[in-house]
Parts: structure tokens; C-alpha cells; sequence
């Protein structure tokens, strides 16, 4: 089993894409006609770039912070994006790895007009260390932190997570 090296290094090669640019987007549009998504959109002005060459949504991410450590959270900027987005699907991504991120992430997007959440790094560790089984046994432990955290809050299901749940800071 390799180490950290290893593991960075194959997550670098996969994610190399110095090169990449809204031409290629628009080309890939061209010569993809099924479901295009772009990862890693963090501004309103990029959001409109990316409705502009024909996406079908776009992934709010900073990559967990881990190539740019103080790049704004996608959480701070999903407002602005979806008054850009024109109908895009808009979807969250960055720095959820439990339960109760799970759902704040939820509560915030969804209330704010978001389409999903996204929780990545997790399963990436798991996969690393101990393969499929490692894997299997995270999304245990988050679906259980989940139903338990929504047990918490009176909720019964994914569908009842709403913006009725979050709590503004002034009326703490």
C-alpha cells in the first residue's frame, strides 16, 4: 500500500489540466451531446461562462482547499453564482466529511437554490487505506452520522431538510 506520496501523486496526475481552457470546453460541448459538467467553479462570471458554451450544470468547488489553501468556500459565493447560473443545475462541493456538514450544506444550498451536495475527500481516505471495504464502511458511518444528526433535528428524511432548519446568527 503506497503513502501519502503515492496517493498525491496519482490524484496530481489525474487532475492535471494546466492546459485546459474555455475552448476546450467548447469544443467538448461540440463533440459531447450527453450531460456535461464542469468542476471546480467558483465565481458568478465563470457560471455565465460556462451556461454560455452549453453545460448542463456546474460543481461550486474549491477542491476541499487543497490546491488553493484560502480560495473562497463555494458556500460563500453560491448565492452570487445562482443568480447567473440561468437555469444551470447548480451543484456543492468542498470540505463536507461529516453528518452534520452533510446537512448545513444541504439546508444552505437547498434554501438558496442549490441542487446537491457533494461529499468526496472521505471516501478518497478510505479507498486509500483500505480499498472497497474501506469505502463501504465510510458511507456507514456517514449515513449513520446523518440519520442520526437528522433524528436530532426532527427530521425524517433528506426531503424535510429545508431552510427551515438553519438558524440565523442574530437570533442565537
Amino acid at each position: 500500500m503506497g503513502g501519502p506520496g503515492l496517493f498525491s501523486r496519482q490524484v496530481a496526475g489525474i487532475a492535471a489540466h494546466e492546459a485546459l481552457c474555455w475552448d476546450h470546453i467548447w469544443l467538448m460541448r461540440d463533440l459531447w451531446q450527453g450531460p456535461l459538467v464542469i468542476k471546480g467553479i467558483l465565481s458568478p462570471a465563470d457560471a455565465v461562462l460556462a451556461r454560455d458554451c452549453g453545460v448542463d450544470g456546474i460543481i461550486l468547488s474549491n477542491h476541499g482547499g487543497r490546491q488553493l489553501d484560502h480560495a473562497v468556500s463555494p458556500l460563500q459565493v453560491l448565492t452570487r453564482v445562482l443568480t447567473q447560473a440561468g437555469g444551470l443545475t447548480v451543484m456543492n462541493d468542498s470540505g463536507f466529511r461529516r453528518g452534520t456538514d452533510v446537512i448545513k450544506a444541504l439546508a444552505l444550498a437547498l434554501a438558496l437554490g442549490a441542487h446537491a451536495v457533494f461529499v468526496g475527500r472521505p471516501f478518497l481516505f478510505a479507498a486509500s487505506y483500505a480499498g472497497q471495504a474501506g469505502v463501504s464502511r465510510a458511507i456507514g458511518w456517514l449515513a449513520r452520522e446523518i440519520d442520526r444528526d437528522m433524528a436530532m433535528l426532527g427530521v425524517r428524511s433528506i426531503d424535510e431538510i429545508g431552510p427551515d432548519v438553519l438558524q440565523s446568527a442574530d437570533a442565537v
